[in-house]
This record gives C-alpha cells, structure tokens and sequence, in this order.
C-alpha cells in the first residue's frame, strides 16, 4: 500500500491510497515502518521523504473502517502499531522529511508530526479531530505537538479539533518552511532532501540523536490505553459511525 523510490540518495515513501485520502490502516504502518527501518543499515541513502499520492490528502488519519467495532484489546493492539510506525520515524538515523499536499488530519497529523522536516502546500489542511468523535490521539500525538508548538497551541488543537490552513500552521511552528504552491513544495521538499543527503550520515544521525525531544515511554502507553479504551467506548463508536453517516454524533452526557 506504499510506493517506494530510490532515487540518488533520497528515498520517497508514497502512501499509495489516494481513494480513501491515503488513510492509514495495520498494514501501511506496517510497510512504512519497514521502509524507514531498512534505511538503518543501508548507507546509499542519506533522507527519506514520506508523501500520499494524489492531491487531496497526505493522509486524512486512521482507517476507520478498520477500527469501527474494535474491542479494547484489538484497538491497543493497533494503536501501538502506530505507535511503533511513529516512533521508528522519530528515531530514524536519517533524517525524514513531511511533504504535506492536502489534508494532514488525525493519524496523518501525526505521521507528520513524528517527521523531522515538514514542507506543505498552501492548500493543505491540519488537524486533531478525534475529540469531535469521541476518541483521542494516539499514535504519540498527545506528546509531540506539545512539544512542537507549546501547551496551550497545542490543546486548544486537540480539545476544539478544529482544522488550520497552512499559513496559520506555519505561524504556530509545524512547518520547516512557509507553504509554498503545490508544485513548488514538491520542488523544495525534494531541494532539502538532497541537501540534507549530501552531507554526513554520521553527523546527521548525531545531530537528530542530540535534538530528539525526550518523553517517557510510560507517556505513551498511557496515550494508547486511554486512545483504544476510547475507541472502543460507546462515544468513540457512536462518532465513528456519525463521521461515516455524515452526522452530528450523539454522545452520551453522563458525568465521568
């Protein structure tokens, strides 16, 4: 479900589901994780650009259509495959750049977000809309954009899960550079990976070692056991449907 090229010493990665706006099931975090992970051992290629094919989408999230009905085991289960896609990004030994055209949304946010670069297009979109439906980040998202754009930006994205346009994305800090026209962020994205190719894989490795926003792992296990108890719960299945219905979700009112 991705498309892969090696080209000098860039390796693109492309999300190859643009019907359903590249959205991330088991199995493309699966292929993406082993793509970025068999680049450890491998010295032809100093950066990796990770793209979704199509126009529309990096990738709009988390395969709904996988996780609607999971019970809570089944949805941890998944959750920490996302989890380990995310982080087997953050900790590549070369660096990964986001090359974001479209939507950035939910699991796609974070996908994003685990990248170390992030280059968009004017037209893209970002955001956390699991709190419209019931449900939570999960795929390490609860720690890394706090740590990318602060605490407050950070909850007010996920608590109003509101989606921003890329020049307001860019002056909150989630983009490396200001959104350029879509053809011209393809050019930049892949301008940047050579650059970044050329140079020490060793001292970028040491670079992206020193950098690496530290979180403890109990952070996220917590994340991905509240995320799956989340899904699993009558509101997180009651916004699952609604999103798929188009609806207006009913949530339950009972004080937690």
């Amino acid at each position: 479900m991705i498309e892969t090229s090696h080209d000098g010493r860039v390796l693109t990665i492309e999300i190859s589901r643009p019907e359903q706006l590249n959205a991330l099931n088991a199995q493309v975090l699966r292929e993406i994780r082993d793509a970025v992970e068999g680049t450890r051992h491998d010295t032809s290629v100093g950066c990796i650009v990770i793209r979704g094919k199509g126009e529309r989408a990096f990738s709009a999230g988390a395969d709904l259509d996988e996780i609607r009905a999971l019970p809570v085991e089944d949805a941890q289960a998944f959750i920490h495959a996302g989890q380990r896609t995310m982080s087997a990004i953050a900790d590549s030994v070369v660096p990964v750049i986001a090359e974001v055209d479209g939507y950035a949304l939910g699991g796609g946010f974070e996908l994003m977000l685990a990248c170390h670069l992030v280059v968009a297009s004017s037209r893209s979109r970002f955001g956390l809309p699991e709190a419209r439906i019931g449900c939570i980040p999960g795929f390490g998202g609860t720690q890394r954009l706090a740590m990318s754009v602060g605490k407050p930006a950070a909850l007010l994205l996920m608590l109003g899960g509101e989606r921003i346009d890329a020049d307001r994305a860019w002056q909150i800090g989630l983009l490396s550079v200001p959104p350029l026209a879509p053809a011209e962020a393809a050019t930049e994205a892949r301008r940047l990976a050579e650059l970044i190719a050329t140079g020490s894989r060793r001292g970028t490795a040491n670079i992206l070692d020193a950098a690496r926003p530290a979180f403890a792992a109990s952070a996220l296990d917590h994340e991905a056991a509240l995320a799956a108890i989340s899904i699993a719960s009558r509101d997180g299945q009651e916004g699952i449907i609604s999103f798929a219905e188009r609806r207006a979700p009913i949530f339950e009112r009972e004080e937690s």
